[in-house]
C-alpha cells in the first residue's frame, strides 16, 4: 500500500511532463472582449486619477524624482519640468528619462543610479516616446496613459484566456486586480505593460498563433527581462505537444518553441549588446536583476515571518500600506502556489505557466521583502500566471440538478384525478 501510495504521488508531481493538452474551446473573438477590455480600462484609469489626486494632479508628480542623481535638472533642460524629492527616488523616474533620449544618445544614463541594469528594460519608455510622437512635453503624460491601456489589454486578453477554457470572459477583469498592476500605474513603473503583453502571448498561443505570440512575449521581455519565463513555459508546452498536433499545423515541435521563444531572447541580446557598447559598466553594480535572486524560499520565509509576527509594517516596511500590507502578500503567495500546485499536475498552456513562474517565484529572494512596492511588482507574474492556471485548471462549481415540476394545485373547477 505504501509503495502504491508513493508511485501515485510520483505521478501526480510528474503530471507536468505528459503531453500537452488543448484549450476544449476556441478563443472568443475580439468582439466579444471588449466588454473585460472596458472595464480593465476603466479601472486603471481609477486607480491612475487616485494616484494623480495625492499629487493636487500633476502629471510628472506620479515619477517620483529624487534630488540624488540630479535628473531633475537634466529632465528640465529637455523640456520637462519635474519638483525633486527628497532621497533617491523611485523607479518610474527611470522609464521617465529614458523616454526622453530612447536610444540613449544624448548622455541621459550619466544621471542613472545604474545605467545599464536601469536602461536593459527599455519598451516602456520607447511606447512613451511613440506615443508623445517625440515631443517632451508630452512625454510624462504619454508615460502616464500607458497604464490604463495595458489594463484594457490585459484584461481583454485574460477574458480570452478564460474563454478557452470555458470560464466567463468577465474574469478577464481579474487582471486588474493583480497587485502589480494597481502598484505599475501608481509608481508608472513597466508591470502592467509587461503583465499585459505577457497574457496577450498566452491568448495568442491558445488562438494557435505562435509567431505573434512570439512578438508578444519579445515586448514583455524588453519591458522587464524576467517576463521572458512566459516564453520559456510557452516553448516547453510546445515541445511537449503530441507530435500528431505538430505533424496537422504543418511544422516540427522544435520550429514553433522557436518561434516563441526565440524573438524574445533576441530582442534582449541585441539591446544588452548595444548597452554594453553604448553604456560603461559602474564599478561595484549589477548589469542585471540576478541580485533579486536567492536561496529557494528565502524570500518567502521573510515576508511570512514579518506577516507572521506582526513586523510587517514601518519601520521593517516603510511603504507597506497599513494592516492590508501583509494580507495582500499572504493572499499574493498562497495564489502563486496554487498556480504550481496545478503546473505540477496539468499539462495545459496557463498550467505550464503558473508551474515555470511558480518556480521563479521560489527564488525571488529576501533582498525585496523590505519594501511592499517592490514585492508586488516581482509578484506580478507569478501571480497572473496563478491566475492563468487556476481559470484553466480549476473545477468548475457543481450545478444544482433542477428541481422537478410541481402539479398546480387542486381547484374546485379541476377535479383531481
Amino acid at each position: 500500500m505504501a509503495a502504491r501510495s508513493a508511485r501515485a504521488r510520483m505521478a501526480w508531481l510528474a503530471g507536468w511532463a505528459g503531453a500537452s493538452t488543448r484549450p476544449p474551446r476556441t478563443v472568443a473573438p475580439p468582439r466579444r472582449l471588449a466588454g473585460p477590455a472596458l472595464a480593465g480600462g476603466v479601472l486603471g484609469a481609477i486607480f491612475l486619477l487616485a494616484t494623480l489626486a495625492q499629487g493636487g494632479f500633476s502629471a510628472t508628480w506620479p515619477f517620483n524624482v529624487g534630488e540624488r542623481f540630479g535628473l531633475a535638472s537634466e529632465l528640465a533642460e529637455r523640456g520637462i519640468h519635474v519638483t525633486a524629492q527628497p532621497g533617491v527616488g523611485y523607479d518610474g523616474q527611470w522609464y521617465l528619462a529614458l523616454a526622453t533620449d530612447p536610444l540613449l544618445r544624448s548622455g541621459i544614463a550619466d544621471h542613472f543610479d545604474n545605467p545599464r541594469y536601469r536602461a536593459g528594460r527599455p519598451f516602456q519608455a520607447w511606447a512613451g516616446w511613440l506615443l508623445a510622437a517625440g515631443r517632451p512635453g508630452l512625454i510624462p503624460a504619454a508615460l502616464l496613459v500607458i497604464g490604463p491601456l495595458a489594463a484594457a489589454l490585459g484584461a481583454a486578453a485574460t477574458a480570452g484566456v478564460a474563454t478557452a477554457f470555458g470560464r466567463s470572459r468577465w474574469w478577464g477583469a481579474g487582471f486588474v486586480l493583480v497587485p502589480g498592476v494597481a502598484v505599475g500605474i501608481a509608481a508608472v513603473t513597466s508591470e502592467p505593460l509587461a503583465l499585459a503583453l505577457a497574457v496577450l502571448g498566452v491568448v495568442l498561443l491558445l488562438a494557435d498563433r505562435p509567431v505573434t505570440a512570439g512578438l508578444a512575449f519579445a515586448g514583455a521581455a524588453l519591458t522587464k527581462e524576467s517576463y521572458l519565463a512566459f516564453a520559456v513555459a510557452a516553448a516547453i508546452h510546445l515541445l511537449l505537444e503530441p507530435a500528431t498536433d505538430a505533424r496537422r499545423r504543418g511544422m516540427g515541435r522544435l520550429a514553433r518553441a522557436g518561434m516563441v521563444l526565440l524573438p524574445g531572447l533576441a530582442g534582449l541580446a541585441v539591446w544588452w549588446v548595444y548597452l554594453v557598447g553604448r553604456l560603461p559598466s559602474v564599478p561595484g553594480q549589477p548589469d542585471n536583476a540576478g541580485s533579486a535572486l536567492g536561496v529557494p524560499f528565502s524570500g518567502w520565509v521573510g515576508w511570512l515571518g514579518k506577516v507572521v509576527t506582526g513586523r510587517y509594517g514601518p519601520p521593517d516596511v516603510p511603504d507597506s500600506p497599513g494592516p492590508v500590507g501583509g494580507p495582500f502578500v499572504v493572499i499574493s503567495l498562497a495564489l502563486v502556489a496554487a498556480g504550481l500546485l496545478i503546473g505540477l499536475s496539468h499539462r495545459s498552456l496557463p498550467a505550464r505557466v503558473g508551474l515555470v513562474l511558480g518556480g521563479y517565484a521560489l527564488v525571488v529572494g529576501d533582498a525585496l521583502t523590505w519594501l511592499f512596492f517592490s514585492t508586488m511588482r516581482a509578484l506580478a507574474p507569478c501571480v497572473l500566471a496563478a491566475m492563468l492556471a487556476v481559470l484553466a485548471e480549476a473545477p468548475p462549481r457543481p450545478r444544482t440538478a433542477p428541481e422537478p415540476a410541481r402539479a398546480p394545485p387542486a381547484t374546485e373547477d379541476a377535479p383531481v384525478t
